[in-house]
């Protein structure tokens, strides 16, 4: 008997699998960077994570 393997999973084309990206953000006139998680894996970094 040969068992089905799952596909293996692909990283996410939105953010390379990063799971998502830092960006510069300015509050009371200083220059942060935050963490933004990835919209189209849902922070999977995963292909398809967040449906």
């Amino acid at each position: 008997m040969s068992e089905q393997q799952p596909p293996p999973a692909r990283a996410c084309p939105a953010c390379g699998g990063a799971k998502g990206h830092v960006v510069d953000h300015s509050h009371d006139g200083k220059t942060v960077q935050v963490w933004r998680t990835c919209g189209a894996c849902g922070g999977t970094g995963i292909q398809g994570g967040g449906i």
